[in-house]
């Protein structure tokens, strides 16, 4: 992976839509049920129920997947911290690359987070949690562009 000592780390404020949302997922999934419950609010807001409950599914498998298979236990700031480890910012870079139909780098990407055998069900697992939150995105926009006209 390239050094990015010289470049400060992201601030929450910087993410897209979709990555701000798996973010405070991740941030807030340690903290137990009142935190789970209030990203599930979120996310029902967002998606709807049952894409929400397809998301939440898709994410925690590439939770547990990452955490069961990386090198090391990924470093996730707290809920209210602006800034991103390099953690954070590796699984968004893996998830948003997957989403995006990248698979290739989305895998050579996640090859610095988990072992080899997890490489390819973490980047599906990414695209499975990280497409829903891409079309609520897509979706906000284009109701927005409706509004206009």
């Amino acid at each position: 992976m390239p050094d990015a000592s010289h470049v400060p780390p992201r601030r929450l404020s910087d993410l897209s839509g979709p990555d701000r949302r798996l973010l405070i997922l991740l941030r807030l999934w340690p903290h137990g049920p009142e935190a789970q419950a209030h990203a599930w609010d979120d996310l029902c807001g967002a998606l709807g129920s049952a894409r929400a409950r397809g998301c939440l599914s898709a994410f925690e498998d590439l939770r547990g997947r990452l955490w069961r298979w990386a090198w090391m236990a990924p470093s996730v700031a707290a809920p209210e911290d602006e800034r991103l480890t390099p953690d954070e910012e590796a699984i968004l870079t893996v998830v948003r690359l997957a989403t995006e139909g990248e698979r290739e780098a989305a895998l050579e990407h996640a090859m610095f987070l988990v072992r080899p055998e997890a490489l390819l069900p973490v980047v599906l697992a990414a695209e499975r949690a990280g497409l829903p939150l891409l079309c609520a995105e897509c979706r906000a926009r284009l109701g927005g562009c409706r509004g206009r006209a």
